[in-house]
């Protein structure tokens, strides 16, 4: 029961770092390889897991015109929506559908993930920033942010590859058990073998959790590929 507890603990910690990684967080985004915009992150699930996103690499995101109010690209894989009643002001940072990003020039009311804004420019700089048409918009991370795993006991004793993943991945190092889980912390995979397979799963990121013999926890990030 003790060690029980004491897993339950370092889960709900996990949980309660990834949400709160995004606060103040500032992102960089670059248009057509030339203008550099920063923007500050919200605090939510979404916005987390897009910083874990950007610890791997930056994001390119090809980017369209829409209604004459906004800039829309797929951002290539899938994020948690927190959807909300929103009316959206001059660089608002939207998550539309879980799997395309949006920047707004103008607003707009519906229902949307909030990730972000802009930090202090205009509505006529924000269009003349993003210009008429295309766009290329490259995000990376401003800040130096710590990632869960550097905080945890045996952190260097696992190994997770190939990850990003497509449909297998493989974990090397002596544990006991591993459990795959979603972005809600529910559990999805539970197992003592050293592959698994997730060539069934939505892509998206996931969260894996391996227990040493000793029933220390390490939490790793898993990035299912999209097709």
């Amino acid at each position: 029961m003790r060690f029980i507890k004491i897993n339950i603990l370092i889960f709900v910690i996990s949980l309660i770092a990834i949400h709160i990684s995004a606060q103040g967080t500032k992102i960089t985004l670059t248009v057509n390889g030339t203008t550099e915009l920063t923007a500050t992150l919200v605090e939510n699930s979404s916005a987390s897991a897009l910083i874990e996103l950007l610890k791997n690499n930056s994001l390119t995101i090809e980017m369209r015109d829409y209604g004459n109010m906004e800039k829309v690209g797929s951002i290539g894989t899938t994020l948690p929506r927190n959807d909300e009643q929103i009316t959206t002001e001059p660089g608002d940072i939207i998550l539309y559908q879980g799997n395309a990003l949006v920047i707004y020039y103008a607003p707009n009311s519906w229902n949307f993930t909030r990730l972000g804004k802009i930090d202090n420019i205009n509505q006529e700089d924000l269009k003349a920033s993003l210009g008429d048409g295309d766009v290329t918009v490259t995000l990376t991370l401003s800040d130096t942010v710590t990632s869960l795993e550097e905080n945890k006991t045996g952190e260097n004793d696992f190994r997770v590859y190939p990850n990003p993943v497509d449909d297998y991945f493989e974990v090397k190092g002596d544990f006991e058990t591993i459990t795959l889980m979603n972005m809600k912390g529910q559990t999805i995979y539970k197992t003592q073998e050293n592959v698994v397979d997730i060539g069934s799963l939505t892509s998206g990121i996931y969260f894996l959790k391996i227990e040493s013999r000793n029933r220390e926890a390490v939490i790793r990030k898993v990035v299912k590929r999209s097709f």
